[in-house]
C-alpha cells in the first residue's frame, strides 16, 4: 500500500468490480442533447410560433423623425 493511501484511507481493493455502464451514460446523454435541442429550438422560433404568421407590426414614422 502505498503512502497516500494510508493518508487518505482510501482502499483501492473497494471499487475493484465496479464498472461504468457506457451503454445508459451514452443513451442517457444522447436523450438529454435531444432535449435540450428541441428546447432552443422552441425557444429561438416560439415568437413565430406564437404570432401565427400575423404580420409583423409597422412603427409610424412622422415627418419629424426623418
Amino acid at each position: 500500500m502505498s503512502s497516500l493511501n494510508k493518508v487518505s484511507g482510501i482502499d483501492p481493493e473497494l471499487d475493484a468490480d465496479f464498472f461504468y455502464d457506457y451503454e445508459t451514460l451514452r443513451v442517457g446523454g444522447l436523450i438529454f442533447a435531444g432535449i435540450v435541442m428541441f428546447l432552443s429550438i422552441i425557444l429561438l422560433t416560439g415568437n413565430k410560433i406564437r404570432r401565427c404568421g400575423k404580420p409583423k407590426p409597422k412603427p409610424v414614422l412622422d415627418e419629424d423623425d426623418y
